[in-house]
């Protein structure tokens, strides 16, 4: 009995020994977890890769360079991950970064609007860096929301003036909204920085972008004098990106004055630099420049062919200003083969993504291209009444090439009703418009018309 008693009490100490190194090394275990560090993040996508996401999920409105963008959003991207560092950085920020992402722009607008609101308080000494926020804002905005991007810009360049990003966008936003006096201060103050302080690139970008003001506003001699001095300092400094830009711009300018030959050879020029680039953009807008040289020419198999390679490019991009562009485009194609309604509807589409962008440079047009079509069925009331939408807008913007086609398409309607007076006075003025901007070839067609008086043939 002994035996047996003295042999439990051995093996109960031992049984509790392995039950005390068990604890123990359960214990060890749990305190080894909590020393060990924690597994590393999940990786994240680079400013670059998350500036395409947000291209992708909002969608362009107009965005004259869709690189010079991407550089805007790429730098909007940074500051917001290098603020997660600091010590009294903004709540909300890996929430932010994983909205964008997403293509989702909320989140992180909200937390610039913040850091905005902050330093303006701290006063002037804060300027700078309330402007660097204002610019991060406005380039979130730039893509969905026109008027909060305009209103960020103009707080960027007031806080912080010799910043020539702030202005340039704020010219762009301009252009968009129909502003075209304060877009050109806006590039003139770009251009003034640039000279202080002999800074070249800034020279090309805006002497490039108020070619594009005067081109629009039909001041076509003016025009082609910045795209030239832009064109000098792009060859220059080697920047075949801006050479591309600038070859289109030029192309544009002989393709208005109906020199065809001259303007498809410098939209071939800007093709080849922008496929060599692979810059899709550029591609998508020479490929419906070309589009429209084969449309004047008559050649409209060529046409559709180029305006679809150009609409499938600004498809995949999510270039809104560009479907917008080629939707058009395609309508004047169904236009001038009588498929009225398919032209129809390519307008309604266009006109209501110009709408949405607050584009009125190509709401313009499609109110236009829609009164063509409601004049072809005989419906000249609502043609009128489109023509003089499209009138009033390109009044505002100054746009002479598109007011001399209205003056001229209006005169069609008033030669069918019998009002032959009242259509010779505004192909007047269509034929003058014309000879301002230096379209000869148009200026002429419209003195048949006030010759002869019986032609209804619609200006598209």
């Amino acid at each position: 009995m002994k035996k047996v008693k003295d042999w439990l009490i051995k093996n109960v100490v031992l049984l509790g020994a392995i039950v005390a190194f068990t604890t123990i090394l359960l214990n060890l275990g749990t305190l080894t977890k909590l020393f060990l560090p924690s597994p590393p993040p999940a990786p994240q996508l680079s400013a670059e890769a998350i500036a395409r996401k947000v291209i992708e999920k909002q969608g362009d409105k107009k965005v004259e360079d869709l690189q010079e963008q991407m550089a805007q959003l790429i730098l909007t991207v940074e500051d917001l991950k290098n603020r997660r560092t600091e010590p009294d950085a903004p709540p909300g920020i890996d929430s932010a970064l994983k909205e964008l992402e997403d293509g989702n722009t909320g989140k992180a607008e909200n937390i610039f609007r913040q850091v905005l609101q902050d330093k303006v308080k701290e006063g002037k000494e804060a300027n700078r860096e309330a402007a660097e926020a204002a610019r991060h804002l406005g380039a979130l905005a730039f893509l969905h929301d026109t008027r909060s991007a305009l209103d960020a810009y103009q707080q960027a360049v007031v806080l912080d003036p010799e910043n020539p990003d702030g202005w340039n966008q704020l010219g762009h936003l301009q252009i968009r909204t129909g502003n075209l006096d304060a877009a050109i201060q806006s590039y003139n103050h770009v251009l003034q920085i640039g000279e202080a302080g002999g800074q070249k690139m800034l020279l090309a970008v805006a002497t490039g972008n108020l070619g594009i003001i005067y081109q629009t506003r039909g001041e076509l001699h003016k025009a082609e004098e910045y795209y030239k001095k832009s064109l000098a300092i792009e060859e220059e400094l080697g920047r075949k990106e801006g050479m591309a830009n600038q070859y289109g711009n030029r192309g544009n300018i002989y393709r208005i004055r109906g020199e065809l030959e001259k303007a498809e050879e410098y939209y071939r020029k800007s093709l080849a630099i922008n496929e060599e680039l692979g810059r899709k953009e550029g591609v998508a807008n020479q490929y419906g420049n070309l589009g429209i040289i084969y449309q004047i020419r008559g050649e409209l198999e060529k046409a559709e062919e180029h305006y679809r390679k150009a609409l499938a490019i600004n498809e995949e991009l999510g270039r809104k200003e560009g479907m917008a562009s080629q939707y058009g485009n395609l309508g004047i194609i169904y236009k001038i083969r009588g498929e009225l309604d398919k032209a129809e509807e390519h307008y309604k589409k266009s006109l209501a993504i110009s709408e949405e962008l607050g584009s009125k440079e190509v709401m313009a047009n499609q109110y236009g291209n829609l009164g063509n079509i409601y004049q072809t069925r005989g419906e000249l009331d609502k043609a009128e009444e489109h023509y003089k939408k499209s009138l009033a807008i390109s009044e505002e913007l100054g746009s002479k090439e598109v007011m001399a086609n209205q003056y001229g398409n209006l005169g069609n309607i008033y030669q069918t009703r019998g009002e032959l007076e009242k259509a010779s006075d505004v192909w007047g003025k269509s034929k003058s418009l014309f000879l301002a901007i230096g379209a000869d070839h148009m200026a002429n067609k419209v003195q048949g018309w006030i010759d002869g008086l019986d032609s209804s043939e619609d200006i598209e």
